[in-house]
């Protein structure tokens, strides 16, 4: 006889039931399942009593599986707030890189969470948001080369051309 460990004895009334009534034998070997049915007989659980536990486990489940899928199809229509936009807008790149960076959601748990509008609106605005991006920094990087470039002309080489023979 094969010792589980915690024993049969110690373990709780309603494990005992979710081991003896277990349909898949891939998660309880078929001993574990006998022993568990033996200490439910000592504990006179009757079958009746058993089934009544899985029945109220049954409706739990149904009851977390319709509130989850409301939550699901309320999800659908939720929409960000005008703040969270500008956020968004504002570290597209760094959020897009970074996304648990502000506690916020990738694009893949927005989809997998029914988020439709929100997933819709987050690649409307980090499109918007790389493409600004990329405006700014080209435009400052622009604005430094004019300035570079004006300060090189501002330089007196007249004494450096003659002293190496340019003039």
């Amino acid at each position: 006889m094969t010792e589980f460990k915690p024993p049969m004895s110690d373990r709780e009334t309603e494990e005992l039931i979710e081991i003896a009534n277990c349909s898949d034998e891939d998660i309880w070997q078929r001993e574990a399942t006998l022993q568990a049915k033996k200490e439910l007989i000592k504990r006179n659980i009757s079958q009746e009593q058993q089934n009544e536990v899985i029945e109220k486990w049954n409706k739990e489940a149904e009851e977390y599986l319709k509130k989850e899928a409301e939550r699901l199809e309320r999800n659908k229509t939720e929409s960000y707030g005008k703040c969270q936009m500008v956020v968004l807008f504002l570290f597209g790149p760094i959020l897009f890189i970074k996304p648990y960076l502000f506690n916020s959601h990738t694009l893949f748990t927005l989809r997998g969470e029914n988020y439709y509008l929100k997933f819709k609106q987050r690649i409307i605005i980090f499109g918007l948001s790389f493409i600004a991006w990329f405006f700014y920094v080209n435009l400052s990087f622009q604005q430094s080369e004019k300035k570079r470039l004006e300060e090189i002309d501002k330089i007196d080489i007249s004494d450096w051309k003659k002293k190496h023979g340019y003039e």
